[in-house]
């Protein structure tokens, strides 16, 4: 009797915590229910434990949200007004906060089997935490970065998962804050609810936000975009074999990760020479490109070139290990972070939109009255450029004017054929141009994703670009089409880079809207390119959202679609994330295992086959 009033007490704090309106049902655990490793005197740890053991379940008609024991038994639950926010449009709660795995684990098989084929590890990145308590970020690119892992073994039909933070210096930083605030103000719970900041990013200002609390404070590196696999050294004697891992986001160098355990083995640090004697002088992009002929990686890096010094990127070529064999630095028209690449067989080319920092606004950063990310404006009246450079000498061969401008972030493949006898040569380059072309709205739901109003979302359609570059170094723009139209809104486009490298791409998997009024990615589209056509948008159900795709060729690969596209699955009822395999070519999905908690919206991955 005492046990089950000291439950109902517990559980009526929670809903004075959590408010009256949430719905659930309350299944009272009993020795025989809950295992013995489950039970505690405690009616709260009680509680949770019931959770665990699915003995507290939410009516069929409500959800993870509805359910305020649930939700308490989050690391850092969110506030009554950010739940009110999530409860009225569910995708928003696939921005919360991460949760460490406690260690590797095999997630439930539900449905289908792993094809046997696929054995190798995907490793994911992506902002895990964008929020500490009710501290909010600047922006999403300015979250933690939360790495997971998925180990596939087809040939058993088994799978080993593992997500952790990375333990970059800032999130320790922040860390440690948190452990501060609880020893110094363990009786006052505001200090905790709205902590201050322990570091500064790209559009977060340290501590409250006071400029004095920033002056002079350069951005943090969320290490939050994408992942790389390396080669292992190519050296027998060497007692470091196994491949390499790292985190990537453009602020800043890579972050060696531990590949089994996901620790960190070393901070961040620019990569070197093979006799470490030059190193790669500016930040390392998350969207390296990799040549499927020889395996050698091209990547650009940020130059911070304040006021009036010359505005330029770093290109550099490194060996399939990481080794720095090449760099060069190219020239810019204005001081733009240029995100991504696409890569031909001679040529990278970039897109330069004019979303850039103006001269004097360097100033404002290093006074601590704004952020390098809010420094960079649109400048719609002002031309965007694209530049090729060559994959030979790293150096820039044309610079060409568009006609009108452009935004985007991603592009997705660029092919170049000779079209005369003078070795002048039709270049095409597909990207994904955001649509509506609002780069300020854009900005502007990325820097607050739980409160973007209906109707503001900015998403991308596929677009075609076709270039003259004559060999005297003369460019023009050709002409410019909307690659299929019968597309959806889309982003974070991939192809099969693999197949027959010197043909060109045929085939385009997006992560696209299966609504167009929808308000958050929620579909995967095949998208034919040759015949301007595409796939019906693919979606997992309703309440869920999926994110980026990632293409993985069969073992023995005879078209350009024979593969398998995997994509992570929000399943925002639950709060918790599914991986689903598909098949490339059908969009029929073969394969769908369930993870324990949800990961969060995430960005790029990186997949390494065990061959």
């Amino acid at each position: 009797m005492v046990a089950m009033v000291s439950s109902t007490v517990a559980t009526a704090v929670l809903l004075a915590v959590l408010g009256t309106d949430a719905c659930f049902s309350f299944v009272a655990p009993t020795s025989s229910s809950v295992p013995s490793s489950l039970r505690h005197r405690n009616p709260i740890k009680a509680a949770a434990a019931a959770i665990a053991s699915h003995n507290i379940t939410c009516s069929s008609s409500s959800s993870f949200w509805d359910d305020p024991l649930r939700i308490a038994s989050l690391p850092d639950p969110p506030s009554s007004e950010l739940l009110a926010l999530i409860r009225e449009k569910p995708y928003r709660g696939g921005f919360e906060p991460a949760i460490d795995a406690d260690g590797p684990y095999e997630p439930r098989i539900v449905y289908g089997s792993i094809p046997s084929d696929l054995v190798g590890t995907l490793a994911s990145n992506g902002a895990g935490r964008i929020r500490v308590g009710n501290t909010q970020y600047g922006h999403w690119f300015d979250g933690d970065g939360f790495v997971s892992l998925l180990s596939l073994d087809g040939k058993a039909n088994r799978a080993v998962f593992n997500g952790r933070y990375i333990r970059s210096g800032r999130f320790k930083a922040q860390q440690q804050l948190m452990e501060r605030l609880r020893r110094q103000e363990s009786d006052n719970a505001e200090a905790l609810a709205d902590p201050p900041l322990a570091f500064s990013g790209a559009w977060t200002k340290r501590g409250k936000g006071e400029w004095y609390e920033n002056i002079g404070r350069i951005p943090t590196n969320p290490a939050n975009t994408a992942t790389m696999w390396l080669e292992s050294s190519s050296d027998a004697t060497s007692a470091h074999t196994a491949p390499k891992l790292y985190a990537l986001c453009e602020g800043g160098h890579p972050i060696q990760l531990d590949p089994k355990t996901l620790d960190v083995m070393k901070d961040e640090r620019p990569l070197v020479s093979s006799d470490g004697s030059t190193a790669v002088g500016s930040f390392f992009s998350a969207h390296f490109k990799r040549c499927p002929v020889t395996g050698e990686i091209y990547n650009h890096g940020f130059l911070i070139r304040p006021g009036p010094l010359p505005k330029e990127m770093n290109v550099m070529r490194l060996s399939s290990r990481g080794e720095l064999l090449q760099q060069e630095k190219s020239s810019l028209p204005f001081d733009c972070l240029t995100h991504d690449s696409a890569m031909s067989s001679n040529y990278l080319v970039f897109f330069l939109p004019p979303y850039y920092i103006a001269k004097d606004k360097i100033f404002s950063l290093m006074s601590g009255t704004a952020t390098l990310g809010n420094m960079v404006e649109w400048h719609e009246d002002d031309k965007a450029f694209v530049q090729i450079v060559s994959k030979d000498d790293l150096k820039l061969k044309w610079r060409i004017e568009l006609p009108e401008t452009t935004s985007l972030y991603h592009l997705v493949d660029a092919h170049e054929v000779e079209s005369d006898e003078h070795g002048s040569i039709c270049l095409k380059v597909r990207i994904a141009e955001h649509e509506p072309m609002d780069r300020i709205a854009l900005e502007r739901q990325f820097a607050d994703q739980y409160r973007v109003t209906e109707g503001e979302r900015i998403n991308a359609i596929l677009k075609e670009y076709t270039f003259h570059l004559e060999g005297n170094g003369n460019g023009s723009f050709v002409s410019k089409r909307t690659v299929a139209e019968d597309s959806a809104l889309c982003e974070f486009p991939v192809v099969n880079s693999a197949y027959r490298p010197k043909d060109r791409r045929r085939y385009c998997w997006v992560n696209a809207l299966s609504d167009p009024t929808g308000e958050w990615l929620d579909g995967l589209q095949k998208v034919d390119m040759k015949l301007g056509s595409s796939s019906r948008v693919v979606d997992f159900g309703p309440g869920t959202f999926a994110g980026p795709p990632t293409f993985i060729p069969r073992e023995k690969m005879g078209a350009e679609d024979d593969g398998y596209v995997l994509v992570t699955v929000y399943k925002a009822l639950e709060h918790r994330s599914d991986i689903v395999v598909l098949d490339a070519a059908s969009l029929e999905t073969l394969c769908i295992m369930e993870l324990r908690h949800h990961l969060p919206f995430q960005f790029h991955a990186d997949y390494m086959s065990d061959s």
